[in-house]
Formats: C-alpha cells, structure tokens, sequence
C-alpha cells in the first residue's frame, strides 16, 4: 500500500474514532496525516469515500483474524469459540479499528454498497451459522437475525473489555463471555 494513503488512512482512523464524522475535516486528516490536502484527494475523491475505504479495510483485517485456525475445529461449537476468541483478541489488540467498527458499521455514512461489500467478508460466519442449522445444534431462526446477535453480543463484550482491560487476562470472564454468546446462538 503507498504509504501516504496508509498515513492518511490511519490518521482518518483515528479521528473519526475521536471525533466522530462531522467534526474531522479533510483538512485536518491531510494536515495530521502529514500530507497536502491535495494528496488526500488524490487517494480518496471525497471524505466519504475516505470512510467508505476505512470501512472495508477494517472488516478486511477483522475478518482475516476471525478465520484464523476456525477450519481446524471440528465441531460447530469449536469453529464458533475460535471465531469469538479471535475477535475478542482482535478487537483488545486493534482498539481503534474494533470502535470504528462499533461506531460506524450502522453509520449513514456508509453507503450500501460498501455495507453489503462488507457483509460478504463474514459470508464464513453464515456458511457455519447454516450448517450448525442443518444439524439443529443452532436456533432454527434466520441466519441474517442470528448473525446480528451474535455481532451485537461481541460489540458488547469487547466494549466491556476495551474498558476493563484487566478482565482481558481473566479466562472465568472469558468463559462467561463466550457462554452469553454461545446462548444466544444453540438451539
């Protein structure tokens, strides 16, 4: 990746996640960024395509975390507890991007392309979610609603880790985590 656009979406990052949409101007990006507010609009034409690409390289990341080693669990429940500690390591080690994530994955300002982009990077999540179903380990209700009860379980818990750092070493809070989220989904 060239590296101004790197910087510039890095800073971008980190400011919307500061101070939101609205209150973070290009130009303040492009002058934290160290670059030209020129050279901003050469990357991205508009702030919103700028959000738009923070967008998908953030589920990008997120999701090449959350597939780490599920495919060497065995069961349903296995492939799921690898998801869920992936992502809770992702989002204490990737503190930013996981409120980004939090802040603006329902966001106006992310169009419905890109929304549906996005969603197609977790289409692992729903192939397992299916087949959980199929051998009626899983709530036998829609995977679209399943799968957002799961992510809002996960936003929850990782807000709350984020927050309490010192329960990310706890591995009882762990486990009582992950019993929330497997409740939610076991039929």
């Amino acid at each position: 990746m060239n590296e101004k656009r790197a910087q510039i979406l890095a800073t971008a990052l980190k400011l919307f996640v500061t101070n939101g949409f609205h209150a973070t101007p290009t130009s303040k990006i492009a002058k934290e960024a160290g670059v030209a507010t020129g050279t901003l609009f050469h990357h991205f034409k508009t702030k919103e395509e700028l959000i738009n690409t923070l967008y998908l390289e953030t589920k990008g990341e997120m999701t090449q975390s959350l597939s780490t080693k599920v495919e060497e669990q065995e069961t349903i429940k296995g492939k799921l507890r690898q998801i869920f500690f992936n992502a809770i390591h992702w989002a204490v080690n990737h503190t930013n991007h996981q409120l980004f994530y939090s802040q603006f994955s329902n966001s106006a300002f992310i169009s419905n392309l890109t929304r549906k982009l996005g969603h197609q990077r977790f289409q692992f999540i729903y192939d397992i979610l299916k087949q959980g179903q199929e051998k009626e380990i899983l709530k036998p209700i829609s995977i679209d609603l399943m799968f957002e009860a799961i992510d809002g379980t996960l936003n929850g818990i990782t807000k709350y880790l984020i927050e309490h750092p010192e329960k990310i070493t706890d591995e009882q809070c762990l486990e009582s985590a992950f019993a929330l989220y497997w409740d939610t989904l076991k039929g």
